[in-house]
């Protein structure tokens, strides 16, 4: 004996008063944990973004301290880099860009207006490195600027504004650092950041050639470098090799490990996505919750259900049909009611969603990590429509054991 759709339609329909206020509250449950889950989304890509535009698989190298002796060595020595560090590091295997990074602030003059900036000498490699991508036109620091020594700086998109300079076209204009004449090639395109071994974002750095600033400053170390690891490495064999690499360098112990410091975008990355994987679940147990008293209120209906239809289950069972098929009938009709309340829940959804994407969020956070927008993605449909799954399946289940129960002498003797 088969389940009847239109048999379980009549009967879902016969109430319909309490039917719509029960499929109300469906929707309503179905909204609120689509969109807490959607929203705990939108931040974990937001964040994932902001840290991804710092550098992808980004591992900063800094001067650290002897901890150990070793041949003639002694503790708290203080390690320098320099560039023959930098050439043994661009030739391990697993290394695809390597920049050095001199950082300092210098006084920064155009005409008459005059402030302190952040600089930041690197490499040609540097923009592969962290992510900068460069406004047309303009150009990042190239190998032939490194090769002649070129006096020629690259600005983040937010230095002339520190500068206080409305500078309509400022490629090929020049700008006097400590009192030196550079050349402006290049503004970076704005981006998300949040910034991994240094506090000063990319948005507010000027980046001129490091072979520029070795010649003209003269410096004694390097202080710290900047490496882009390839996709497949373990990261922590790599910076064993750099490790044991600085050490013969400078005929150091190499398993001390504190003669250099690592910080890893990676490390970053993974505490934000366990951060906002924990508070995504908390949000989505917050909003099954409400999901979980509509659906008592699906079960409630299929109890009257149950009820009023005591003798036409009894004349099924008498004529033929098997408990599973009372059972399957009533658990149908409860996850038919679920799934009529939480198809229009998710296009509310994807509504509000639309909406809140044309909202304006201005502030200093927003300007760091950039605007978040709830995902409505697959996987957040998925959980939705499993969890609705779950209550419209458990809503129909007990009043189906009760239908199931019945005995068909006296349900067909029931008025």
């Amino acid at each position: 004996m088969a389940v009847s759709l239109g048999q379980i339609s009549k009967e879902l329909f016969a109430q319909k008063t309490r039917l719509f206020l029960t499929i109300l509250a469906i929707t309503w449950g179905t909204l609120s944990i689509a969109m807490m889950l959607s929203i705990g989304q939108g931040l974990r890509v937001t964040f994932a973004k902001a840290v991804a535009n710092t550098g992808q698989n980004l591992l900063i190298v800094q001067q650290g301290k002897t901890a150990k002796l070793f041949r003639g060595s002694h503790k708290n020595t203080a390690v320098s880099f320099h560039k023959q560090d930098l050439q043994a590091i661009s030739k391990l295997p697993d290394v695809r860009y390597v920049s050095p990074q001199y950082s300092w602030e210098a006084k920064v003059t155009y005409g008459t207006k005059t402030n302190y900036q952040p600089i930041l000498a690197v490499s040609a490699d540097y923009n592969k490195i962290h992510s900068i991508d460069i406004q047309s036109p303009g150009r990042f620091i190239s190998p032939i600027d490194e090769q002649q020594y070129s006096r020629v700086v690259v600005l983040g998109n937010k230095v002339l504004t520190d500068l206080k300079l409305k500078i309509t076209d400022p490629i090929g204009k020049t700008i006097f650092m400590s009192g030196i004449p550079f050349k402006i090639i290049g503004i970076m395109q704005e981006k998300s950041q949040i910034s991994a071994g240094r506090t000063t974002p990319d948005a507010n750095t000027i980046w001129i050639p490091s072979a520029t600033y070795e010649m003209i400053k003269n410096p004694t170390s390097m202080p710290s470098i900047a490496i882009t690891y390839k996709d497949h490495t373990n990261l922590e064999v790599l910076e064993n090799q750099i490790q044991r690499t600085l050490a013969f360098n400078h005929n150091l112990n190499p398993d001390d490990d504190s003669i250099i410091e690592f910080k890893e975008s990676a490390k970053q990355q993974n505490t934000f996505d366990t951060f906002f994987l924990g508070m995504q679940i908390f949000l989505g147990i917050i909003g099954s919750l409400t999901l979980a008293v509509a659906g008592i209120g699906i079960a409630n209906v299929m109890y009257a259900s149950v009820k009023r239809s005591t003798r036409i289950i009894g004349i099924r069972m008498a004529i033929g049909a098997k408990t599973y098929h009372i059972v399957m009938h009533y658990v149908l009709e409860a996850i038919i009611a679920t799934a009529i309340g939480g198809a229009f829940g998710l296009l509310l959804s994807g509504g509000l969603i639309y909406i809140i994407d044309f909202i304006p969020m201005n502030g200093p956070l927003f300007d760091t990590i950039g605007k978040p927008h709830p995902v409505l993605s697959g996987f957040v449909i998925a959980c939705v429509v499993m969890i609705l799954g779950l209550v419209g399946f458990l809503a129909g289940l007990f009043p189906a054991l009760k239908a199931s129960r019945i005995d068909p002498s006296e349900a067909l003797s029931y008025e």
